[in-house]
C-alpha cells in the first residue's frame, strides 16, 4: 500500500530625433520598378524560409517530447504471465501508458497487495482495495480527522471524486462512474499508476531506495524487491525491430562458453564497497585468458579503461540495444573502437581488472539506455 507519509507538498524612453536630408534625384522608371520588383521577391523569399524554419522547429521540438506512455509501451508480456491476471492486463497497460509508469510495475504491486483482487480483506491498519490505500492517502491527508497512519471514519465517502479534488488525494475515477472507488479494479489500478507517477524523477530506477515503489511501501527488503522480481517476470522487452519478432531467451547468445553464472541482476551487497548496491548486469566466471564473445552482431561504440569496470567493451546492436563487457585487462581486448563484429566473435580474454574479486565478466544488456536482466533475453548454456 502507499506509504502514509504526509506529502510536502516607462522607465523612461530616449527619444533621438534625426533629420535626414536627402537629395531628390531623378532615376530612370525602369529602374524603380526591377528595384521595386526585386525587394518584393526579396521579401516573399524571406518569409517562405521564416516558415519553413517554423515548420521544421515544431517538429523537432515535438519529435524530442517524451510520450507518457513511453515506459510501459517498451515491454512486451512474458509467456509465463498468470493466467489469473491476463483479465486485468488491460488495465494494466492502460493505466500505464496514460501516467508513464511501466504496466508490470503496476501488474507486481497488485499481486504483492491483493494477489490480483484474490484477497481484498481490509488491513489491520485500515488500507483497503485492490491496491491496498489508506483511505487518507485516496481522498488527500489535508481532510481533517482520522488516525495517524491515514484512516478515515466510516462515514467519510472516500469514493467522492469532489471531496478527492478538494484534500488532493491520488483517488481516480478512471472508468468514469462518478466513484473513485478502490474496490474497483480500473480505479484502483489507475489510482496507483498516479501514485507512483507523482512519486518519479524522470531516468529514475522505479525500484531503487526512496524510488517510486519504495514511496508506495517503504518495506524494501520484503516488499520493492518482492514486486520488482514479480515485474521482472512478467514482462520481456518489446520486438527488437518492427517485423513482429518477439525477444525470446536466445536472441543474444551466452558470452562465454563453459562459463557459469556467479552472480545476479539486482541489488546486492557489494563485495568490494560493502554496501547495497544495484548489480545492473550478470556475472560470469571461469577462468583468465577466457574467450569472451559477441553476443550479438554490432558496431564496438567503446573500449576503454572505466574505473570499477576495469577495462569495458560496448556494442551497439541497433534499435536501442547494446551489451557491455568488463573487467578484462587492456592487452586481452581483441576489437577496436568502431569494428563491427558478428554473434559469436571473440572481442576479449577474461581478467579481473577494475572492482573485482576474481576472474569474470561482467556483462549487461540495455534497452534505450536503461539496463535490464540478461536473464530475460540470454539462455544460459
Amino acid at each position: 500500500m502507499p506509504a502514509s507519509t504526509k506529502p510536502m507538498s516607462q522607465t523612461s524612453k530616449i527619444h533621438k530625433k534625426f533629420r535626414l536630408r536627402s537629395r531628390r534625384r531623378n532615376v530612370n522608371p525602369t529602374t524603380k520598378v526591377f528595384v521595386g520588383s526585386f525587394i518584393a521577391i526579396i521579401s516573399m523569399v524571406g518569409i517562405v524560409i521564416c516558415m519553413v524554419i517554423g515548420v521544421l522547429f515544431i517538429s523537432l521540438f515535438s519529435s524530442n517530447q517524451p510520450s507518457v506512455g513511453e515506459g510501459s509501451e517498451q515491454w512486451e508480456v512474458a509467456e509465463g504471465f498468470p493466467v489469473v491476471a491476463q483479465s486485468y492486463l488491460p488495465i494494466y497497460q492502460e493505466a500505464g501508458k496514460k501516467y508513464g509508469v511501466p504496466w508490470q510495475v503496476l501488474a507486481g504491486i497488485h499481486k504483492i497487495e491483493t494477489d490480483f483482487g484474490r484477497n481484498l480483506s481490509v488491513s489491520s491498519v485500515g488500507a483497503r482495495g485492490h491496491t491496498q490505500f489508506m483511505p487518507k492517502t485516496w481522498v488527500g491527508w489535508s481532510h481533517p480527522g482520522g488516525t495517524r497512519l491515514g484512516n478515515l471514519p466510516d462515514h467519510v465517502d472516500i469514493t467522492n471524486p469532489a471531496l478527492i479534488a478538494k484534500y488532493g488525494g491520488y483517488g481516480v475515477d478512471a472508468n468514469g462512474d462518478g466513484k473513485a472507488d478502490p474496490y474497483d479494479p480500473v480505479d484502483a489500478i489507475h489510482s496507483t499508476a498516479n501514485y507512483l507517477s507523482a512519486n518519479y524523477t524522470p531516468g529514475e530506477d522505479w525500484f531503487a531506495r526512496k524510488g517510486p515503489v519504495w514511496h508506495y511501501n517503504h518495506d524494501y527488503e520484503n516488499y520493492v524487491l518482492k514486486v520488482k522480481g514479480f515485474a521482472e517476470s512478467f514482462a520481456v522487452p518489446s520486438p527488437k525491430n518492427g517485423t513482429g519478432l518477439h525477444l525470446v531467451k536466445g536472441e543474444f547468445a551466452w558470452p562465454v562458453p563453459g562459463g557459469t553464472l556467479t552472480d545476479d541482476y539486482g541489488d546486492r551487497f557489494h563485495p568490494i564497497k560493502k554496501v547495497y548496491k544495484k548489480h545492473a548486469g550478470i556475472d560470469i566466471g571461469k577462468g583468465y585468458g577466457t574467450p569472451i564473445l559477441a553476443s550479438d552482431g554490432g558496431i564496438v561504440v567503446e573500449s576503454r579503461k572505466s574505473s570499477g569496470y576495469g577495462w569495458k567493451i560496448v556494442i551497439d546492436h541497433g534499435n536501442g540495444f547494446r551489451t557491455l563487457y568488463a573487467h578484462m585487462e587492456p592487452h586481452d581486448v581483441k576489437v577496436q573502437l568502431g569494428q563491427e563484429v558478428a554473434q559469436g566473435d571473440l572481442i576479449a580474454l577474461m581478467g579481473s581488472n577494475g572492482w573485482s574479486t576474481g576472474p569474470h565478466l561482467h556483462f549487461e544488456i540495455h534497452k534505450n539506455g536503461q539496463a535490464i536482466n540478461p536473464e530475460l533475453l540470454v539462455q544460459r548454456p
